[in-house]
């Protein structure tokens, strides 16, 4: 039954025992999970750029209950494999060392990520890159910025249980872990579209490093600190250029 096994899967084992069936039943879904992501965040993009925004996307009500929605449903797929806790990165011994790592980590990728951009858009000119989504989450009075920060963590904390819990810890068993890093963050980047070309380049390269730090760490929260890191860093970043956002 899920959550039943103690000390991970054995994949020398037959698919047919009560074990696998579980285990293949949350890869399956899982799998169809985030296609079904995928096709919603490609249709939303269409749709959101014929709308004009009036509100901060992130404050939305319905937006935020759906994330909620999602981040129960990959907590539920996690616990239907009958992986350990530990295997799945959501336990750990040390939990403060893995929340400094996370914060340097954001912040080193942040830094870099910062430099790239903007060498990336004057070598190839603007039209690489599109600012439409962080004008669109940035705040616009300092009250929203406490909001906007609460905000932030329910998507941040479903991507990383989708691409690091689910789609790594998952299918490691069935693929080489490069080749998994690789598909997995084609797919991240790829449901970055708002971003432009660049954003979704480097949201694949962010989950590539990502994936290492999940892998390295082996806990799910250094890789939730570090992407959320990332984040907030941006939109601080983009107050502090709003005229040049403006200007784009």
């Amino acid at each position: 039954m899920p959550g039943a096994a103690s000390c991970g899967y054995d994949p020398g084992m037959d698919w047919l025992t009560e074990t696998a069936l579980w285990l293949n039943l949350a890869r399956g879904l899982a799998l169809f999970f985030t296609g079904l992501i995928a096709w919603l965040s490609y249709h939303s993009n269409l749709l959101i750029r014929q709308l004009r925004i009036e509100a901060n996307l992130l404050l939305s009500p319905p937006e935020t209950l759906a994330r909620l929605l999602m981040v129960a449903i990959c907590l539920f797929l996690a616990w239907l494999s009958g992986l350990p806790a530990t295997q799945l990165g959501l336990t750990g011994a040390e939990p403060w060392s893995a929340l400094g790592w996370g914060l340097g980590a954001g912040l080193v990728i942040q830094v870099g990520l910062y430099l790239a951009t903007h060498l990336a858009i004057r070598r190839f000119g603007r039209g690489i890159y599109s600012p439409w989504l962080i004008r669109n989450i940035l705040p616009r009075r300092p009250a929203e910025w406490p909001l906007v920060a609460l905000a932030f963590i329910p998507p941040v904390v479903m991507e990383e249980l989708l691409f690091r819990t689910l789609l790594l810890a998952l299918f490691e068993d069935l693929m080489p872990l490069p080749l998994l890093i690789l598909i997995t963050s084609l797919v991240f980047g790829l449901m970055h579209q708002p971003q432009g070309r660049l954003g979704m380049l480097f949201s694949g390269l962010i989950n590539v490093v990502l994936g290492l730090l999940f892998i390295w760490s082996g806990q799910l929260l250094t890789t939730i600190v570090a992407h959320y890191t990332i984040n907030m860093l941006q939109l601080v970043v983009a107050h502090a250029q709003q005229d040049w956002l403006q200007d784009y």
